[in-house]
């Protein structure tokens, strides 16, 4: 089902003054919402406005995300059983075993760490080495599972319930879970958090995003999509920032969680999607929403009979969200079968997953590789932050050049790259092409944010986004266990892996409609 070209594109420039015209010719002008978006509030400081404050969430996010890279890294360490009680690293002989005791087979019980780089973190708080490794990725994976479970529930509440009424509650439990992860004293109540928190993240991400999308008109999507994104490598620099001047697990990530009160006036400051309200059949409050848009963009704003007849002629002939003959926006199961309700649908539904999966997996697996690679860990966070910043001013591009061919070609660049960190050796060699890696997969994802929503019809659009949320998920909760595990084999084997899928993405893309320059369905 792919979005058609609505007669906006083509119309004469002169056209906004019909939102001037107290007779209500301008309502004849209106055959989409873009229609009514366009003749009513139009775009300006009001979704600027909105957009800017609303995107300080994407710079909180890389505090749960990207923040194990530092709280959960692994100092040097070896084992202390056999020797005195107050031994420390440095006491310690150079030979001492790292998981067995000095001529024993068994298993060590008691380590001491380095503490020269990192005061504590959570791999020093409940010993997770040897042994007990899998539970330090468990604790990232956690963070991903969690964030599964929201993105399936984010796409059917926000279509049922509204953007707003998900976003809130989710944003006041991401508070709450970032100041009790600080606090938390024992494995479990901290893992507990990284599920909560990781729930949290998907249902401000799935209404948030959506919201974005609907907020903007044909010529402004892509550049509002940058522009929310733009925190969030601001926000990794700032990870790695702060993790080098505190060096202590909890005062770290209580630092982290005081910018996450910035998000409460978002209680009074974050609006409806006017586009929802009226697909829910609620032009009034719809009228209102788009009103107070006006007032901030200094536009002519029709009377409110004729934006209600606009509203009336665009929403009738579609079928009611909650009818009980089983409208296709009543329930999960209809939203979606709109995804694969066409052949054409069916393909980009298909695609869409596969390369959300590969593009998170990627991305997070290739990061935390990055930091692995430098002696200098957080300077190497940095940079990945910094060189990130430049992908989320994409939108120039795919407002020229289309989605599609931009989205397959990052996929390119960031598989050869990938695969010439494979076939060589050299330590630098290999982290200055694991930049490149990563900052064409992070464009790559920063268009599939701007890119998917396009092509999911409006009623299904947020289970639809929701859908890429699950599969973004899954390949970031699958990528640690790529780098732990295929890294047994080889050093660089795990680049290996995240190149040959970032080249079958690549490939798959091509596969997807072209969406620019047209309307939301």
């Amino acid at each position: 089902m792919e979005p058609t070209r609505g007669a906006q594109t083509s119309r004469p420039s002169a056209e906004p003054a019909d939102a001037a015209r107290p007779d209500g010719g301008a309502e004849h002008d209106a055959e989409s919402f873009e229609d009514i978006l366009r003749l009513t509030c139009g775009s300006g400081r009001w979704q600027t406005a909105l957009l800017a404050y609303m995107s300080l969430m994407w710079l909180i996010l890389p505090f749960f995300s990207m923040s194990m890279m530092f709280i959960g890294a692994t100092p040097p360490f070896k084992c202390a059983d056999g020797f005195d009680a107050n031994a420390t690293y440095a006491s310690l002989p150079a030979a001492a075993q790292r998981c067995h005791p000095p001529n024993a087979s068994a298993a060590c019980r008691r380590w001491v760490f380095d503490r020269s780089v990192y005061e504590s973190t959570v791999v020093t708080e409940w010993a997770l080495v040897c042994g007990r490794k899998p539970l330090l990725s468990l604790l990232q994976s956690l963070l991903m599972l969690g964030g599964l479970s929201g993105a399936v529930a984010a796409g059917q509440l926000a279509d049922r319930f509204g953007r707003r009424p998900v976003f809130l509650p989710a944003m006041l439990l991401i508070v709450l879970m970032a100041f009790t992860s600080a606090l938390a004293t024992s494995y479990a109540l901290f893992a507990a958090c990284r599920l909560l928190s990781g729930l949290a993240m998907a249902l401000m991400i799935g209404s948030q995003y959506v919201l974005v999308a609907e907020l903007g008109g044909i010529g402004q999507r892509a550049r509002y999509s940058a522009f929310t994104l733009m925190p969030f490598a601001v926000g990794t620099a700032l990870v790695a920032a702060l993790s080098y001047a505190v060096r202590n697990r909890r005062l770290l990530q209580l630092v982290y969680a005081v910018p996450c009160l910035g998000l409460l006036p978002n209680i009074w400051l974050m609006p409806e999607s006017p586009r929802w309200l009226l697909l829910r059949g609620r032009p009034t409050k719809a009228y209102d929403v788009l009103a107070a848009g006006a007032r901030w963009n200094g536009a002519a704003m029709p009377p409110r009979d004729v934006v209600l007849k606009m509203m009336t002629r665009v929403h009738s002939g579609k079928p009611a969200p909650e009818a009980d003959t089983g409208g296709r926006c009543s329930r999960l199961l209809n939203q979606l079968l709109q995804l694969v309700k066409t052949p054409r649908m069916r393909r980009s539904t298909l695609v869409s997953a596969f390369v959300w999966f590969v593009v998170s997996g990627a991305y997070f697996g290739i990061a935390f590789d990055v930091t692995q690679l430098s002696r200098q860990p957080h300077l190497a966070g940095v940079l990945l932050g910094l060189l990130n910043l430049p992908s989320v001013f994409f939108f120039p591009i795919i407002d020229r050049l289309g989605r599609r061919g931009p989205t397959a070609a990052c996929f390119f660049l960031s598989a050869a790259a990938m695969l010439v960190i494979f076939a060589v050796s050299h330590p630098p060699v290999r982290l200055a092409f694991g930049l490149v890696g990563q900052l064409s997969v992070s464009l790559a994802f920063n268009i599939l944010y701007a890119y998917s929503p396009e092509y999911m019809p409006t009623c299904a659009r947020a289970v639809g986004f929701g859908v890429c949320q699950v599969a973004l998920r899954l390949g970031a909760t699958v990528s640690p266990f790529v780098v732990d595990l295929v890294s047994e084999l080889r050093a660089t084997a795990p680049s290996a892996v995240f190149g040959a899928a970032a080249l079958l993405a690549g490939l798959a893309t091509l596969l997807l409609p072209e969406t620019c320059g047209a309307g939301l369905r």
